[in-house]
């Protein structure tokens, strides 16, 4: 039942005579007034890697398990500035950017409801073995799939949504794990292609 599914899904996403719905997302993305500046000016670029939450992209908080996402992306811009390894701060002012996302249903998973987490199950049962094979050996597989069908060009994904658990300033510094996620995220793949505009709400300064 799960392959029918899956593969009725992409039946029906490749069909060109299909009409499908644009969805708009405002995103949050939290960083340094740097890098802030070279967003505006050139746009997104992209995180890159399989252990990336849901693989290549760039970030952003969405309304989801929590509706603040605004604060959310200040936490993490917070907790991104200070490098452990080296115990200094890699910037002193950051900042918030809202970014207005449209992506074509046909080229959205949510990850949040359950016929998204039937397709990423679906991948698993497709790639686990390829990823056995090339002894790849991770603790998350999640990003490594996305990866995997869309560089195939197996699923045509532009924008992926998530729950996770992300760990800001607080729980790193008093080591808290929780397995209750506390954010809904969601990465772009294309930033030119879907992120429609970008503004500054918010700058602060980390002491």
């Amino acid at each position: 039942m799960l392959a029918e599914f899956v593969l009725f899904y992409i039946f029906i996403i490749s069909l060109t005579n299909v009409l499908f719905m644009i969805f708009s997302i405002e995103g949050h993305h939290g960083t340094s007034i740097e890098s802030a500046t070279e967003i505006l000016d050139s746009n997104y670029k992209l995180s890159k890697g399989d252990d990336e939450w849901l693989g290549d992209g760039v970030y952003f908080f969405i309304n989801g398990v929590s509706s603040k996402t605004a604060d959310l992306a200040e936490k993490w811009a917070i907790a991104q500035s200070w490098d452990n390894d080296k115990k200094i701060l890699k910037y002193k002012e950051y900042c918030i950017i809202q970014s207005n996302i449209e992506v074509d249903e046909s080229e959205f998973l949510d990850l949040t409801i359950e016929d998204g987490v039937e397709i990423l199950q679906y991948l698993v049962d497709k790639y686990k073995e390829k990823i056995d094979s090339i002894g790849k050996k991770m603790r998350f597989l999640d990003g490594v799939l996305l990866n995997l069908a869309r560089g195939e060009k197996f699923l045509p994904l532009e924008v992926v949504k998530g729950n996770f658990y992300i760990k800001f300033a607080k729980e790193r510094i008093e080591r808290i794990n929780l397995r209750t996620n506390n954010c809904t995220i969601c990465t772009v793949y294309n930033p030119s292609k879907n992120v429609v505009s970008n503004s500054i709400i918010k700058t602060g300064h980390i002491k």
